[in-house]
């Protein structure tokens, strides 16, 4: 199965943490996008596949969320895992800090057995939540380790955090000493700061560079930390990280030190402490491997893919032994309003997947003429189907040349009538199992996976399915004015339906019952109100002949009365009303496409 994933992060050091991840899963095979929730960020990001608002991240239906930040927006679809933002830096107590639990998250994707130990405590007694320890993806691109080249300067790396309680970078002292350091030629300084520090306080630091001072404004500090023999920080998260090179870290005034660091609280203590770390006394390196065996025991540069196995083990685990979540309704209100967005419905049940193993093939096809503006978009989502039948009324633009680039199957035949032509390419198929889209459609992709899962085990007493149509007119999804209830045919067994003989709007008729499914085909059917009278002509057309047959003789009331009734029906009892101006345009021209069947049935009657 082609599983999706969404990347959710908030600020920009997200990156460096979800980037291991996209790889891994493109690796495989799978579908990724990122989603980020600050507008700044988002910039960040844009050259990804990205899902640029909230209603794309819910459109594009993600299996599995996974989320480097501290909150989700709850609303988007699959399972929400927390795989972390920073390693575990005790700035916090227990309560408010790595620890914290938000009752956002189904899954936590913990780094080591510091980690794993405290969070399943917090399983055992919450209960709504699971936890599998993976190790962290941002440093699988630190290993394997490789021993860094002696340089007859020490290459000394500076990171901060954004805290001023716990921030070197504010303290004038420390700045000035870096600065004098920096000077003597004696070592050599490589500095990245926390993205939400005060721009005054970074630029102080930029202010510093020279022959012996670098500042980087990045987000990715791998390259950064293979290039240094030490680093000089605070109480950042980045000092783990760091620290897993099995190299030595002075810091600033920590607020837990260990004796894995060289704690310092003066800044004239700064130099004391370099020629000592350069050193590598063996007290000093031995608590380092110690420390990394508790906090990151992983040096495979595989925990991304780790996170991705146990994501999908997961996915597909009955969670019926996991609790509700806690309603949660603040942070559930400040996630709303971040993203300005009010859900009118969400499962708040945590999503279970059935494994999709040795399902029914299926074959689908898409009637075509001159369809090259919406034919690709119709092809990828339907990526899925084991055969692609492009059934063209010889199209002269470049659907053809569309429909080759994705190995479809092409039959032409000149068209007499939508029945008629798909009547005739569906016992050509090769599968017993057939989908049929139009090129304004669009399977969406939970209406995939509930195709694939249908399929794995269809129902022997049908031989179909209704699926529901969300119908788009300019470009806004028309909710109501009779659109409502559109729902078509379009999931059958080929040797049990047949396309009754009508020349518009001619339904499938089956010789065994009729199933729904719950999850809708987009449909794009008009992008201007000039397309959609162009349609109503062609169609009137048509129709004229089925209603000659049916029809008594025309009055009044077929060209006053049964248009009047048709635009009181969309709009009032149907609730045109309620989609606003293109509510009030799609029952005036279901009211012009009644009059106009009848001036073509009059017409017809009179050449005859």
């Amino acid at each position: 199965m082609k599983y999706r994933f969404l990347i959710y992060i908030s600020h920009t050091y997200g990156i460096p943490i979800g980037e291991p991840l996209e790889e891994e899963i493109k690796r495989l095979g799978y579908e990724v996008k990122w989603f980020a929730d600050l507008e700044y960020t988002q910039k960040a990001i844009s050259g990804k596949a990205v899902c640029n608002t909230v209603e794309e991240a819910i459109y594009y239906h993600p299996h599995i969320v996974l989320t480097a930040t501290d909150s989700v927006a709850y609303f988007i679809p699959g399972i929400k895992v927390q795989i972390f933002h920073g390693f575990l830096a005790n700035k916090h107590s227990m309560r408010k800090g790595h620890f914290r639990i938000r009752s956002f998250f189904d899954l936590y994707c913990t780094q080591g057995p510091s980690t794993t130990s405290v969070f399943n405590e917090k399983k055992k007694k919450l209960g709504f939540f699971e936890v599998v320890e993976t190790g962290w993806s941002k440093v699988d691109p630190l290993f394997p380790l490789v021993p860094k080249p002696v340089t007859e300067k020490p290459v000394i790396f500076i990171a901060s955090t954004f805290s001023p309680k716990y921030s070197l970078a504010y303290q004038e002292s420390m700045i000035q000493e870096i600065k004098r350091l920096s000077e003597t030629g004696r070592y050599r300084f490589l500095c990245v700061l926390h993205p939400k520090l005060p721009e005054h306080i970074i630029n102080q630091f930029k202010q510093l560079e020279g022959p012996d001072f670098t500042y980087y404004n990045t987000t990715d500090l791998m390259p950064l930390f293979k290039k240094a023999d030490l680093m000089l920080a605070d109480t950042t998260s980045a000092i783990t990280e760091f620290i897993l090179q099995e190299k030595p870290v002075i810091t600033f005034n920590n607020s837990k030190p260990g004796p894995h660091f060289i704690n310092i609280e003066k800044a004239e203590d700064l130099e004391t402490a370099i020629i000592k770390a350069v050193e590598k006394p063996a007290g000093l390196m031995t608590a380092i491997k110690n420390y990394i065996q508790i906090t990151h025991p992983y040096f495979d540069g595989k925990s991304s893919k780790r996170v991705i196995e146990a994501t999908i083990d997961f996915l597909h685990k009955d969670k019926s032994y996991l609790k509700k979540k806690p309603l949660n309704l603040v942070r559930k209100y400040k996630m709303r309003k971040l993203l300005n967005y009010k859900p009118l419905k969400w499962s708040s049940a945590v999503p279970t997947l059935p494994k999709i193993e040795n399902r029914k093939k299926l074959s689908v096809l898409i009637p075509t003429f001159n369809e090259e503006a919406n034919l690709e978009q119709a092809l990828q989502s339907v990526d899925f189907a084991d055969e692609i039948i492009i059934v063209d009324s010889f199209s002269t633009d470049k659907t053809l040349e569309i429909a080759k680039r994705y190995s479809a199957t092409i039959l032409q035949r000149n068209y007499e009538n939508s029945a008629s032509q798909k009547n005739w390419a569906i016992p050509q198929a090769t599968h017993k199992w057939i989908l049929i889209i139009d090129a304004d459609e669009r399977i969406t992709p939970s209406l995939k996976d509930e195709i694939l899962i249908t399929l794995q085990n269809p129902d022997p007493e049908l031989a179909g399915y209704w699926i529901y149509r969300r119908n788009h007119f300019k470009n806004k999804v028309i909710s109501y004015s009779g659109w409502q209830n559109d729902k078509v045919i379009r999931l059958f067994k080929h040797d049990q339906c047949k396309y009754e003989n009508k020349s518009v709007h001619a339904e499938i008729k089956c010789t065994n019952k009729i199933g729904i499914l719950q999850n809708k085909i987009d449909h794009f059917s008009f992008k201007s109100e000039k397309q959609y009278v162009d349609k109503l002509r062609t169609y009137a057309f048509w129709q004229a002949k089925d209603y000659d047959k049916i029809t008594g003789k025309l009055t009044a009331y077929h060209f006053i009365l049964k248009p009047c009734w048709r635009f009181f029906k969309h709009y009032v009892l149907q609730q045109g009303f309620r989609d606003g101006l293109p509510g009030y345009t799609i029952s005036k021209l279901q009211a012009y496409a009644v009059r106009m069947r009848y001036i073509e049935l009059r017409n017809l009657r009179n050449i005859n």
